[in-house]
């Protein structure tokens, strides 16, 4: 009896228990990536002091300043800044999205997360030579495969990797947005198919060859030491004073109604004993609906429907009377619909008894 109460009590919350044994060490799992290998090796990264000593310049800072006078929040140049880190490493470091955080006044893992979800940031060092080949359908029916493997071949290395001199970095990447050229690449930020007058060029209608490859590999190998520089996303664009309501600023904000929401669309109207009846199509981001009706050569306001309604009841209204319907979305006024002239509604079909 008193090892089934022993028994029962055991199970009493917050109850003592004895045990006949010591306790037991508890051993961790084995780390998987330490049994079976990782798929990207951890990427060594400056300090602190090697990221601030390349960043924290009189050219950075007032580049990083026209940025920010740019946004009315400074999260709005995140992008660039952050673009304006990897055009000085050449990649992202980690330390340079903090740094990009603390510039533009955003969260450092707000930072992390918009680095790591646009592919176009590098987060290892990369050659001094970026060749991105597109490898979507256009590209791939018109033999991207075969001229990757050509480049792959020709320079010793897989997709993905970086020549032992640190010169060319392959990667296959999705739609470059060139379709009509396709086969092509991306030498660094510089579309490419051909080289003409020293310079990388695509010009309408040229796609990549073997031929025309060799030729851009040769001009990379001859610019090694004198790359083009490339500015941040848009250069500087001087004499534009910063955003509305910056101190100086020469910009004006855009009126309420700049871009007014669509008008409401087939408005009808039909007339019987109980007045005109009116139907239309309208947006869900309408916030008001007026019906108005025309009096001589002027309108008058007859009604004002819900949004979600799908009809209007004039009771008033005859045929021949000409009504229109304008919408409102926030303080954004629409044009006014279409006019629409009542006709007689037409008289309900009897059943056949």
């Amino acid at each position: 009896m008193r090892e089934h109460i022993q028994g029962a009590v055991q199970f009493v919350s917050n109850n003592r228990l004895k045990f006949d044994r010591p306790a037991q060490p508890i051993d961790a799992l084995p780390d998987p990536g330490q049994t079976f290998g990782y798929v990207n090796k951890a990427v060594p990264q400056p300090s602190p002091k090697e990221v601030l000593a390349k960043l924290d310049t009189p050219e950075i800072k007032e580049r990083c300043a026209d940025l920010l006078s740019r946004y009315p929040v400074g999260q709005g140049a995140l992008l660039e800044v952050l673009w304006l880190v990897q055009g000085v490493f050449g990649w992202v470091p980690t330390e340079g999205i903090r740094w990009a955080a603390n510039v533009c006044g955003c969260a450092p893992a707000h930072a992390l997360g918009v680095a790591t979800f646009y592919t176009m940031y590098n987060h290892a060092p990369k050659g001094k030579f970026l060749l991105q080949f597109c490898r979507n359908i256009s590209c791939t029916i018109k033999g991207a495969p075969s001229l990757i493997a050509y480049v792959e071949k020709a320079l010793n290395i897989k997709t993905g990797e970086t020549t032992p001199d640190g010169l060319f970095t392959i990667l296959q990447v999705e739609c470059l947005g060139s379709c009509g050229n396709g086969p092509m690449m991306l030498v660094n930020d510089d579309f490419a198919t051909d080289v003409e007058g020293d310079q990388l060029v695509m010009k309408p209608g040229t796609t990549l060859t073997i031929d025309s490859i060799d030729r851009i590999l040769k001009w990379c190998y001859a610019h090694e030491d004198n790359m083009p520089k490339h500015d941040v996303l848009g250069g500087i664009v001087k004499g534009h004073s910063g955003h509305p309501g910056a101190p100086g600023a020469k910009a004006k904000p855009q009126v309420a109604d700049y871009a007014p929401p669509s008008p409401v669309l087939n408005v009808k109207a039909e007339a019987d004993d109980a007045g005109a009846t009116l139907t239309w199509k309208g947006a869900p981001e309408f916030t008001k609906l007026v019906v108005e009706k025309k009096n001589g050569s002027k309108w008058d306001a007859v009604g004002e429907p819900g949004v979600k309604d799908k009809s209007f009841l004039d009771a008033s209204g005859k045929v021949g009377d000409v009504y229109r319907m304008i919408a409102t979305s926030g303080e954004r006024t629409a044009k006014p619909s279409k006019e629409a002239t009542a006709t007689q509604k037409p008289a309900p079909v009897e059943e056949a008894k």
